[in-house]
């Protein structure tokens, strides 16, 4: 969902993103497809959506462990490193990107704020709405871990070259049908 995904190859891509962007692909894909057609004959070199969750349950595993010595799940990171790249957002908007159902998110958001690496603020555009931004502690956190899940999930996707890495970013932002966050 974030713009980090746009380029799997470059160095400074951040993985974690990988795994919300595929989340969502999962989705959709489940929207389209029947998981329970699958066959010995759609499934050999068919792009299904329980191929996708295998990868982003790897992602998400590669971080568990580095963030989980930080009292965070996946889930938390996620929402935390949306809220540090893309800024504030809605909880309706987080459900989304991170595919999330909306009391997940809020669950996930509640731990943030009560954690002091989050804070609920009133939208300055519609004063009925509140947002969720990432606190400097949650920014300081993020700054820190970043780079450590990053090498951490890389390892995921260590067997793809440079190129395969990039068709993967290509297709799983088209095949999501939305643009990365910016």
């Amino acid at each position: 969902a974030l713009a980090v995904l746009a380029d799997l190859s470059s160095p400074s891509a951040d993985l974690g993103v990988v795994a919300t962007e595929m989340g969502r692909l999962v989705e959709r894909l489940d929207r389209t497809r029947d998981v329970g057609s699958m066959s010995e004959t759609n499934v050999g070199n068919a792009l299904h959506p329980l191929l996708l969750r295998k990868v982003v349950a790897a992602l998400d595993t590669a971080a568990a462990d580095l963030v989980g010595a930080h009292d965070l799940t996946a889930d938390r990171w996620r929402m935390l490193e949306v809220l540090v790249l893309a800024g504030p957002m809605s909880m309706a908007r987080l459900s989304e990107e991170l595919s999330l159902a909306g009391a997940t998110a809020t669950r996930v958001a509640d731990r943030l704020v009560g954690d002091a690496l989050a804070y609920r603020d009133v939208d300055p555009d519609d004063r009925r709405r509140v947002v969720l931004r990432a606190a400097e502690r949650g920014r300081a956190l993020h700054a820190e871990l970043s780079p450590e899940v990053t090498r951490a999930q890389e390892h995921v996707l260590a067997g793809l070259g440079e190129a395969e890495r990039a068709g993967l970013a290509r297709l799983a932002h088209a095949l999501a049908g939305a643009p990365p966050l910016t």
